[in-house]
């Protein structure tokens, strides 16, 4: 048996240390195939696609790779340390270092060629699904199914790289000098984890600073304040895991009385020194879940509250108007052909609609160097009434505002005729948001003497607005080309953000699941170094007295703060970092939140009580009882 052969079986032997590290490769490659399949996909042009989305495309390519390199990276040196004592053996029976590096190299290679070949067999098995979910929630024409054999090249190529370099790094993860001491059992006892006073008091500091300077942030400091609180989360959050925690948990033990009731004394004891040896994991669990959680909830966020703009902005379904400030002459033929056209193709459709006709004045003011436009009473009316809106009551020297302006500071008074109005202000509008839209008294507009341009406008309503999307693209076609006309579509207008911002969607969720997947394993590959560890240290406690039923209430509590306590910090941050978005950007963030929170939480459940299960059958077969 050659020493390639050796390598192989060697993996064979040790397949179910592997699993974890297998299946975290083949789930990681299986969600690259598909993102690189959609991406290179030959029906999409991406070039159609504004270009910070193009940018964005780009950027989320590169932290996927990036991550992925760290991810395989940490994984395969936890493994590779649980392996400490079979690494002592060989170094025992002369295996040199050139051959300790072959080793390692092989068995990388086989693992990511198996495990990349076995996730693009998945990826090309549910390509058609992917597909069509993708397509579905980008809002774009559905993509046929294809080979993708430029995106299997470049995912097998990329592994195998992965494969050496991760072999070089990982080499002196497993030093002749280190593992033999192992073997001998030359190693010290772990000593009592320690922590600073100071550094615990700091970790306070800059977390309730962060947070604090997060909440009361608004538009315009948000850009200037972004780095500063960023820095001092990330600082407080690796401080909270290395100094904090042990901090409270030693002080915890001062508490004798709690200490040794019951089981305490082996919980705490074990948490002492688990929190401390995993602070890098949770620290990369919690960062990266935060990460996950705030893109993706506040791209989600971001989405509805646009909805809700474009629907409190455009009240109708669509609106057309001539625009005479911008060309005189307008033919009135022309304009009426139009609106037939449009209710033509209403119809064709057979899509239901009110419809409402009007006419707007523009006013220019000598005095004041802007312009005003205003409705009839009427009209503003029959626009409510259609919308189910209050109607507010209108006197002879009032008007009511329909303004939208981006300025706080709103008129009181306007001028019409050399006539003082006095400015009501209306909870919604029933026009569309121009700039200075206000409605008079029927008598007060009829009755206008100063320099005015009158305009017709007709407003479309339909239950569902959404139904007019072809319509509206049909026509908007006609009328790309006239110049002294207006029209409005709030489906075109929905539909063209919901591809802007189901791309983002997209690309964060994809990046969130990549993060979860490797965070998960993360935690899987550190539960199965502590498993080999802890099936002797139970086995001896389970001789001396201590039942299965205790075992079994101390190990969900350690593997219980194991998944939870970096989600519940992540959750923590995410929390305060869409906080300060809604405040600075009055977005609602509330409801975005709790689904993603909640959906994550639900799948991290699930996979705690699987990855628990497993572990509580491999400490039982090694009990006494």
């Amino acid at each position: 048996m050659n020493f390639t052969e050796f390598t192989v079986n060697n993996v064979k032997r040790n397949i179910k240390s592997y699993l974890g590290y297998f299946f975290s490769i083949l789930i990681s490659s299986s969600l690259l195939f598909s993102f690189n399949m959609f991406v290179n996909h030959p029906d999409l042009d991406i070039s159609l696609f504004d270009d910070y989305l193009i940018l964005m495309m780009k950027v989320t390519t590169i932290i996927i790779y990036l991550f992925l390199f760290l991810f395989v990276f940490y994984s395969a040196s936890v493994f590779l340390k649980s392996r400490n004592k079979e690494f002592g053996i060989l170094y025992t029976i002369g295996i040199s270092k050139r051959q300790v590096k072959k080793m390692i190299f092989i068995e990388n290679l086989i693992m990511n060629i198996l495990a990349s070949a076995s996730g693009i067999l998945i990826g090309v098995i549910f390509a058609k699904i992917v597909l069509v979910a993708i397509s579905s929630l980008i809002g774009i024409e559905k993509l046929e199914f294809y080979i993708p054999i430029k995106s299997m090249g470049v995912i097998i190529l990329y592994f195998i790289l992965l494969s050496l370099l991760t072999s070089y790094f990982i080499y002196f993860v497993v030093r002749e000098d280190k593992v033999i001491k192992l073997l001998k059992g030359t190693q010290k006892p772990k000593p009592e984890p320690k922590s600073s006073p100071i550094l615990a008091i700091l970790c306070v500091l800059l977390l309730v600073v962060a947070y604090c300077r997060a909440v009361t942030v608004t538009e315009l400091e948000l850009v200037n304040r972004i780095v500063p609180v960023i820095s001092m989360v990330i600082v407080g959050t690796y401080l909270l895991f290395s100094q904090l925690s042990v901090f409270v948990i030693k002080k915890v033990k001062e508490n004798k009385r709690f200490y040794k009731k019951n089981i305490n004394m082996l919980c705490i004891a074990n948490l002492h020194y688990k929190v401390k040896d995993n602070t890098r994991m949770f620290f990369l669990v919690t960062i990266t879940s935060a990460v996950a959680f705030t893109a993706i909830g506040s791209v989600y966020s971001y989405w509805k509250d646009r909805i809700n703009q474009v629907e409190l902005a455009y009240p109708q379904a669509i609106f057309y108007a001539t625009e005479r400030d911008k060309l005189n002459g307008i033919d009135d033929g022309y304009y009426k052909y139009k609106v037939e056209l449009l209710e033509y193709l209403l119809q064709k459709e057979n899509i239901h609609y009110n419809k409402t006709e009007g006419e707007m004045k523009t006013l220019f003011s000598k005095t004041e160097n802007k312009a005003i436009k205003i409705i009839r009473e009427s009209n503003y009316i029959q626009l409510a009434k259609e919308k189910g809106l209050e109607i507010v009551d209108l006197k002879y020297d009032e008007a009511i505002s329909l303004s939208k302006s981006s300025s706080k500071k709103k008129d009181n008074l306007i001028n019409i005729d050399n006539k003082s109005i006095k400015v009501k202000n209306a909870n919604k509008s029933v026009m569309p948001a121009y700039y200075s839209l206000y409605v008079v008294k029927d008598e007060v507009y009829n009755s206008i003497n100063s320099d005015y341009i009158a305009d017709e406008f007709v407003a479309i309503d339909t239950k569902d607005y959404m139904k007019t999307l072809n319509v509206s693209k049909a026509f908007e076609k006609v009328c790309k080309d006239d110049v002294g006309y207006k029209f409005l579509s709030k489906s075109i207008m929905v539909d063209s953000a919901k591809i802007a911002y189901s791309v983002l969607l997209f690309l964060s969720v994809f990046i969130g699941l990549i993060f979860f997947v490797t965070s998960s394993s993360f935690l899987y590959n550190k539960l199965y170094v502590d498993c080999q560890v802890d099936k002797k240290k139970y086995r001896n406690l389970n001789k001396i007295g201590l039942t299965y039923k205790e075992i079994k209430k101390i190990s969900t509590i350690e593997i219980g703060t194991l998944f939870l306590f970096p989600y519940v910090v992540a959750v923590i941050h995410s929390t305060f970092a869409l906080l300060a978005l809604k405040n600075a950007l009055d977005v609602d963030v509330a409801s975005s939140s709790f689904l993603v929170m909640g959906s994550f939480f639900i799948v991290l459940l699930i996979y705690f009580l699987i990855v628990r299960q497993g572990y509580l059958n491999e400490i039982k077969e090694h009990l006494v009882d």
